[in-house]
């Protein structure tokens, strides 16, 4: 398996999952590249969201993580760049929906919405779930021609 590297941001209120998620990823042997924040000092989701999604368009290879409290600002910001698929779920049939049917490219989690045993979980969900392809081509491809950034 080539190196892989997962594309990370999150805010104040998700650093800390994060950086837990970030250590999980190294002991797997996967590269993380982090667009912060490096602390829990108080932040904007979207500044973080958008320094990650920008990474992206340069790496599209790369799968993406991002943590807010919620979740949903990181995914409000995150879905209005085409290039991104970005998925906020809460357990691990959302996730693997997400890619499967989705083909999402990036992962969205409320670090105070979801447990650190449960996102763990969705984690793995997210790395091991593979696009199914077919008929969800159709579907990709009509988020992607929707437009935005």
């Amino acid at each position: 398996m080539s190196a892989q590297i997962i594309s990370m941001a999150s805010d104040h209120r998700g650093y800390p999952l994060k950086a837990l998620l970030s250590a999980k990823l190294r002991e797997r042997g996967i590269g993380v590249a982090d667009f912060g924040t490096t602390d829990e000092s108080r932040c904007d989701a979207g500044d973080f969201a958008q320094k990650l999604v920008e990474d992206m368009r340069a790496h599209p290879e790369r799968l993406g993580i991002l943590i807010c409290g919620t979740g949903q600002a990181m995914a409000m910001t995150a879905n209005r760049y085409k290039h991104i698929r970005a998925a906020l779920c809460t357990n691990t049939t959302m996730v693997r929906l997400a890619r499967e049917h989705n083909d999402a490219n990036v992962l969205v989690l409320g670090a105070h919405i979801i447990g650190q045993e449960v996102a763990l979980d969705c984690l793995n969900a997210f790395l091991e779930t593979k696009f199914m392809g077919g008929r969800f081509e159709e579907r990709r491809d009509k988020l992607t021609a929707l437009g935005g950034l």
